[in-house]
């Protein structure tokens, strides 16, 4: 497929505007533009592509690559994609390393955009139709709308329960679960042990009753009551922590509305999907949607071994002279959500099927640490992911 391709196009991405180089096989360049995320500029670039390419509207023997920079590439490169063009994505890693290639140490984004056209004519373009599995890009932000929404939930947590460690001293003592639906209520409500006193104790009863469903008695309600009187306040920042205090609840609460919104349309394109990958031990539909939207279009990957090394599960290889190590810490150059899900499924399954069971014990016996084996067992649950993938089968206990 490389001979029909005859022009090769870079583009240095960036915030408010993209640099173009287009380049012929010899390396010679056809023209340079910039443009920008419009409808009108990304018409622009296919007219000036159309010319170049004699008008003959062969989308095949046009080549795009650019730096996958998230946010910034995703709008364009998905645009190329569905018009029929290829598209290769770049780790700035590589583009970096191609460029430290050169003898000048020049860095501009008309340099970077005819680097990254060089780079196509000197590598093979991507194996993959040119239209890709878009559900997989929806899948992965999905995926990292739920993780941001989570870490935001965690931050107002921590916080939460700092101004009630502050305003009321020993409150989980008495309230066995601080974001069970009684205590969030009371809180909500009062917020400060000064506010529930000021209350009777029967008007505090009947809505702990209420709430609970007599889930909580009369004596344990008693208890937080006497326990509000009792306990060491600071009067004079009540009102401002009582305010933030009921903030919090109010974000919180809006951040496990959107977490589960989102886990439902995870489930629905998951089951969409139907994907083989949940027949394995260890990873459910959570997981399985993040580390599938992680990996992507799993023929990128000729190889399980590139797989591993994708997810930067690979070990770090030190050689020189005689001297070689195989056995250092783990790359890490992938994505970390996808190398988490994997730790998170490698625990599970080990616990649950018989030869990765058998695997981990007999990294554990050889002496390696928890974590270390636990690594080694996310690797292999990989390579079994690549395997189920691959050839979309289920995964059934040997």
């Amino acid at each position: 497929m490389k001979n029909n391709i005859h022009i090769y196009i870079g583009i240095d991405v960036s915030k408010d505007k993209h640099d173009v180089c287009l380049k012929n096989n010899n390396g010679d360049v056809l023209k340079r533009i910039q443009i920008r995320n419009t409808k009108s500029d990304l018409k622009k670039l296919y007219t000036t592509v159309n010319k170049l390419n004699s008008g003959s509207g062969d989308n095949t023997g046009v080549l795009f690559g650019m730096e996958s920079t998230g946010i910034y590439s995703l709008p364009l490169s998905s645009a190329l994609k569905r018009d029929g063009y290829l598209v290769k994505l770049y780790n700035p890693i590589q583009t970096s390393g191609y460029r430290k290639m050169e003898i000048r140490k020049t860095k501009t984004d008309s340099i970077d955009s005819a680097i990254i056209a060089d780079m196509l004519r000197h590598q093979e373009p991507p194996v993959s139709s040119a239209i890709d599995n878009l559900t997989l890009y929806q899948l992965r932000e999905l995926c990292r709308v739920r993780q941001r929404n989570i870490e935001k939930r965690t931050k107002c947590k921590i916080q939460f329960i700092r101004d009630i460690d502050t305003v009321w001293p020993g409150y989980k003592s008495v309230m066995k679960s601080v974001y069970g639906k009684t205590s969030i209520a009371l809180l909500k409500e009062y917020s400060v042990p000064s506010n529930v006193t000021a209350k009777s104790f029967k008007d505090i009863y009947e809505m702990i009753k209420r709430v609970s469903r007599s889930q909580i008695t009369k004596s344990q309600a008693e208890e937080i009551y006497k326990h509000a009187g009792n306990t060491l306040t600071v009067p004079e920042i009540d009102s401002v922590v009582s305010i933030e205090i009921k903030g919090l609840i109010s974000e919180i609460e809006l951040y496990n509305e959107q977490i589960l919104a989102i886990v439902t349309m995870m489930e629905q394109t998951m089951k969409k999907m139907d994907s083989k990958i949940t027949t394995i031990p260890g990873i459910a539909t959570i997981t399985g949607a993040i580390i599938l939207s992680e990996i992507g279009d799993i023929n990128k990957f000729s190889s399980a071994k590139k797989l591993v090394a994708f997810a930067g599960l690979d070990p770090i290889t030190t050689q020189s002279g005689k001297f070689e190590n195989k056995s250092g810490h783990i790359s890490k150059r992938g994505s970390p959500q996808l190398r988490h899900a994997l730790f998170m499924s490698a625990n599970v399954v080990r616990q649950n099927d018989e030869n990765f069971r058998k695997y981990y014990d007999d990294k554990i016996k050889r002496g390696k640490h928890h974590y270390s084996a636990l690594n080694a067992t996310a690797a292999k649950l990989l390579r079994v992911v690549y395997w189920v993938l691959k050839n979309d089968k289920e995964y059934k206990v040997q």
